[in-house]
């Protein structure tokens, strides 16, 4: 605006300087043409011919001149001393900022550990199904409420019914968050929030990040299927039927991995859980006397289930589960799929325990 002002003022102080010059030249050219008129000449001159020698000063036809230069060099001055404005609503770049670069690294780690968290909710699903229960298939990616993470929804499924929410996302801080949120106020106990460091883990250590928040829903479907008050004395009796089977088999598998200093620990007797309906039996996974991962054993309907966990990140890839039928199961091959379960570990641990530390080749995992 100041601008505008200053230029506007300009355009009328040069109009009336250019109006005041030519009035005056209009004025010297009548005195000019008055010097040279006949009647103005003496008449001695103007009979003997001589000739009239006409002085015009400059003086005053040169004040208004040297007016109008004083007024440019004020307007010049005055327009030229003022800085332009730069433009208040246009937008300046200065590069991609230090939170943006955050948020895109942790959209990277998502990315990463997209496959690892999928392959932990088909694990969980499969526990869940005894409880008529489902985590749905993953919706798109996106921030939460003030960048607080990075994640998806994957929909709580009983049978074909949706029951709440479950937010699967990774924080800014390298955590890892499970939480659920039901559709209904009549479901709301089974809300749950459960969280763990995101680095290294492994899909069976998601599977158990999920079934610990999704604990009180499958209880809680249980009980409105009226599948939770005969499961404990029908699962008492399930686990008497491998029970001799089971411990046969780790004393079996022990005796294998002893030759190469391995060893499986039993934690605790198998213990019936009333959520996921099953038995199961931890046992600690050593080598050379330390704990190296954990194994479970549990009783399915018409299976018994090995699985082997691993929270190391020099290790992570070795976990294993697998099944065999209860039908024509023996010791011995019970024993061998135990055996086969913790070998990947031991070996790999007792390799690095080998290799001096300057020849050791970080470990790659095995995605099997």
């Amino acid at each position: 605006m100041t601008t505008t002002l200053v230029l506007i003022a300009s355009g009328i102080l040069i109009g009336a300087g250019i109006t005041l010059i030519w009035r005056d030249v209009l004025r010297n050219r009548r005195k000019v043409l008055a010097f040279v008129l006949p009647r103005d000449q003496p008449p001695a001159a103007h009979v003997a011919g001589e000739e009239v020698e006409i002085t015009i000063q400059p003086t005053k036809a040169r004040k208004p001149l040297a007016a109008f230069a004083d007024l440019v060099s004020l307007v010049s001055a005055t327009t030229s001393s003022e800085p332009p404005k730069p433009d208040r609503h246009e937008p300046t770049f200065d590069g991609p900022s230090a939170e943006r670069e955050a948020l895109t690294a942790v959209e990277q780690q998502w990315a990463n550990l997209e496959p690892v968290i999928s392959a932990g909710v088909a694990q969980v699903n499969t526990i869940l199904a005894t409880a008529v229960l489902t985590l749905g298939a993953q919706g798109k990616a996106s921030w939460s409420y003030k960048n607080r993470g990075y994640g998806a929804y994957r929909r709580l499924l009983m049978g074909e019914e949706s029951l709440g929410w479950t937010r699967i996302e990774l924080s800014q801080d390298g955590t890892l968050m499970v939480d659920l949120k039901a559709h209904k106020d009549a479901w709301a106990s089974i809300n749950g929030r459960a969280t763990t460091p995101a680095e290294g883990i492994t899909r069976t250590a998601v599977s158990d990040l999920l079934s610990g928040c999704l604990k009180a829903a499958a209880s809680r479907a249980l009980l409105s299927t009226g599948g939770g008050g005969q499961a404990a004395t029908a699962g008492d009796s399930s686990w008497s039927e491998v029970e001799v089977t089971v411990a046969a088999s780790v004393k079996a598998a022990n005796g294998a991995l002893a030759q190469t200093g391995g060893n499986l620990r039993a934690l605790a007797a198998a213990e019936w859980d009333p959520v996921l309906r099953r038995h199961r039996m931890t046992l600690a996974v050593e080598m050379g006397g330390a704990e190296v991962a954990r194994m479970q054993i549990e009783r399915l309907p018409h299976e018994v289930e090995v699985a082997v966990g691993v929270r190391d990140a020099q290790l992570m890839g070795l976990g294993r589960r697998r099944r065999i039928p209860i039908e024509g199961m023996t010791v011995h091959s019970l024993a061998e799929l135990i055996g086969g379960c913790a070998w990947p570990v031991i070996a790999r641990v007792r390799d690095m325990r080998s290799e001096p530390a300057h020849q050791r080749v970080p470990f790659l995992p095995n995605r099997d």
